[in-house]
């Protein structure tokens, strides 16, 4: 069976041209004999539905948009959408063939229902779809290749339609640029079917999406490749009968995480500048990395005559000659360069404020889109104390301190346009303890990340964070902070989605008075569970009578206790993903590295068992 997937940009919810150009693929895939075309995640709806005041209006468009062009489409053609149920997204493909138009998870899922009324206790069925001699599987999640490899799913074929967006700590979100990284090969194997991963490209929602579509074989050898970041019309024929090798096999590229993080900013900031309806954008370039890298990223994304700069001068000759250097290297056109003496400034601060200012005159004047050069670092661990900000875009907002520092290194190896002198110019957050526990800035400021990213990406408890990492004292304090400062903190602004998991969603409730602390072996969920159950004891103790007034409880009183608390946390009340609504990553993209979390189905706080 030839499949072909159209890799290609939209902007979601542009119905007619999107469904025009969808026609155009669809010609050009029958002329290459395509059987089956393949259309990205996000290509028609985006991956966020649109609010429940807009959701029957929009629903009508679609269906009279869709409607005339589908019986009309020159080859096969499966096209994802996103639908709405009760706010939260429920994605849907449609498997059109000539005037046949099936919707595969609802046609599995009322099949299943059909199951369970003829007696057959059924589940919640995934698409086995038979077409052309083979039969095809659709994924849309993690969980959903989860389900195939652990239930009797007879596929030979999963296309894996993704609309998880580009994330730095996932590196299967990167698809076939990291499929040595990733889950992918693993999945291939463990069903013993194709798996075509299908890649939105561009950005949508704030989520960036690499392409980067890929044909995998069941042995787990690379079939077939799109390139990240470029649109494509990836074609490969398929033999469900194969059984390998392939006679002509693809290497796999070595996975390089900062530079795909680098390209992600590239597309994302251009593509937010143009939703904010510019096409010029302005910054700040004072004495700190960030704001170089800030400057740097805008001309690579925007080029150097969209871009206009507020270039500091504090009377410190070192200092300003780096900043006109960094500017000369950029080749930046003299008349976007604004020079700003700040030398009358009382502080620091003070002189920030000032450029702060000369920015959003800039971006009235000229009508430029203004960027700001805030990490998630910052946003998790520094008080704003009143400074004053113009930026409407911080395209670093969702990337640690610690990612700069090494995206600035990776593109300086392309080319070497940041002085060294600004390379190293980024502060330690002021936390307790965190300076003098380390021997340099950027080991402690790394351990501050590393914290970060474990309690809020990865979702570890701050005893599994000092079991591993130790410095108990410097990891609660940098915890600590970052709670401390949740009510202070304002809205996050606007920013590509690049983390499996932003400061947003992680936040506790405010004025939510409880905080962790670092537990020993026996005081854990574990050990408390084993003193509970009758003829358990906690790890380190002896056995215990229990208190006269206070039976135990029975083994079936501890099942239902535990099922109540294994339905409500998959109901949402525990679990960071129950809720449904919220896109980018669910459980199960894990880190191949081991610094995170590799999540199954099961999400919430407690053991399966």
């Amino acid at each position: 069976m030839k499949i072909g997937i159209a890799q290609m940009t939209t902007r979601a919810g542009d119905l007619e041209k999107t469904v025009e150009r969808m026609g155009e693929f669809a010609r050009r895939a029958a002329e290459m004999g395509v059987e089956l075309l393949v259309f990205p995640m996000a290509a028609l709806c985006g991956v966020t539905p649109v609010q429940s005041a807009d959701r029957e209006g929009f629903l009508l468009d679609l269906m009279e948009t869709l409607a005339p062009e589908l019986e009309d489409l020159a080859c096969p053609c499966l096209i994802p959408l996103v639908l709405s149920t009760d706010g939260s997204p429920l994605p849907e493909a449609l498997l059109v063939e000539g005037k046949d138009i099936k919707p595969v998870r609802l046609s599995a899922r009322l099949s299943s229902m059909g199951a369970r009324d003829a007696g057959d206790p059924g589940t919640d069925a995934l698409p086995e779809l038979p077409f052309h001699g083979a039969r095809l599987g659709i994924a849309f999640t993690y969980e959903d290749l989860d389900a195939y490899d652990d239930y009797e799913y007879d596929v030979d074929v999963i296309v894996f339609l993704s609309g998880y967006g580009f994330a730095a700590d996932d590196a299967s979100s990167a698809l076939g640029s990291s499929l040595q990284e990733g889950r992918f090969m693993a999945d291939a194997e463990a069903t013993g079917a194709w798996i075509v991963g299908v890649g939105s490209l561009g950005c949508y929602d704030a989520q960036v999406f690499c392409g980067s579509s890929f044909v995998l074989a069941p042995w787990g050898e690379l079939a077939a490749q799109a390139p990240s970041f470029e649109e494509d019309l990836l074609v490969y024929d398929v033999d469900p009968s194969a059984e390998g090798p392939l006679p002509e096999p693809l290497d796999p590229e070595v996975y390089d995480a900062p530079l795909m993080t680098w390209e992600a900013l590239r597309v994302g900031l251009s593509d937010l500048v143009r939703g904010a309806h510019g096409s010029t954008a302005c910054a700040v370039v004072g004495d700190g990395l960030s704001d170089a890298l800030l400057a740097v990223l805008a001309v690579d994304a925007l080029g150097p005559v969209n871009v206009r700069v507020v270039l500091t001068e504090t009377g410190e000759r070192e200092a300003d000659e780096a900043r006109s250097a960094l500017v000369r290297a950029l080749r930046l056109p003299e008349e976007n360069v604004e020079r700003l003496d700040v030398r009358t400034a009382p502080d620091a601060a003070s002189a920030r404020d000032l450029a702060e200012l000369s920015l959003a005159a800039l971006a009235r004047r000229e009508g430029c889109v203004a960027l700001g050069g805030g990490d998630k670092t910052g946003w998790a661990l520094e008080r704003s104390d009143g400074r004053l900000s113009a930026a409407q875009i911080e395209p670093f907002a969702d990337l640690y301190r610690s990612d700069l520092v090494e995206l600035s290194r990776v593109r300086s190896m392309i080319s070497p346009v940041i002085p060294p002198r600004l390379l190293g110019a980024y502060r330690v957050p002021d936390v307790a303890g965190l300076r003098d526990a380390f021997d340099s800035d950027e080991a402690a400021l790394e351990f501050a990340d590393l914290v970060l990213a474990s309690y809020v990406e990865w979702e570890r408890p701050v005893s599994d964070i000092v079991a591993e990492r130790g410095h108990g004292e410097e990891a609660m304090a940098v915890i600590g902070r970052m709670r401390d400062l949740e009510a202070s903190r304002p809205s996050r602004p606007l920013a590509p989605t690049l983390s499996s998991r932003t400061l947003g969603e992680a936040r506790a409730p405010l004025g939510f008075a409880w905080r962790d602390r670092v537990r020993e072996r026996s005081e854990r969920m574990e050990a408390f569970l084993g003193s509970v159950m009758p003829g358990g004891t906690a790890p380190s103790e002896a056995p215990r009578e229990p208190e006269p007034a206070v039976a135990p409880p029975t083994s079936g009183e501890i099942r239902d206790i535990m099922g109540h608390l294994r339905d409500f946390s998959l109901g949402g009340a525990f679990s960071a993903f129950g809720a449904g609504g919220e896109q980018g990553h669910g459980p199960g993209g894990g880190r191949p590295d081991g610094q995170g979390p590799h999540h199954g189905p099961w999400s919430g706080p407690f053991s399966e068992n």
